[in-house]
């Protein structure tokens, strides 16, 4: 596998990387929600708390990283021209 091939193999996995940020955020989180609520016999409550808490954690995380990339594309392409 020549450098090019390889380097465009490590961009597409980076670009894919943030659905999975998203699920298993809400997935990971939703599961300490979940052993927090049957200590507390609270069922579906910390569950869902913990869940909306790790998807909006993993949105920012996204929204955030989109705009670093898209500043450094804007950088690359004034010093590039």
């Amino acid at each position: 596998m020549d450098p090019s091939q390889r380097s465009e193999l490590t961009q597409s996995v980076h670009r894919s990387s943030g659905s999975f940020e998203l699920v298993l955020g809400a997935v990971l989180f939703s599961l300490v929600g979940l052993v927090v609520d049957r200590s507390a016999g609270t069922t579906p409550l910390f569950m869902v708390i913990f869940a909306a808490a790790g998807f909006a954690g993993a949105v920012v995380s996204t929204y955030y990283r989109y705009q670093r990339q898209m500043a450094e594309a804007t950088a690359e392409r004034s010093t590039g021209s």
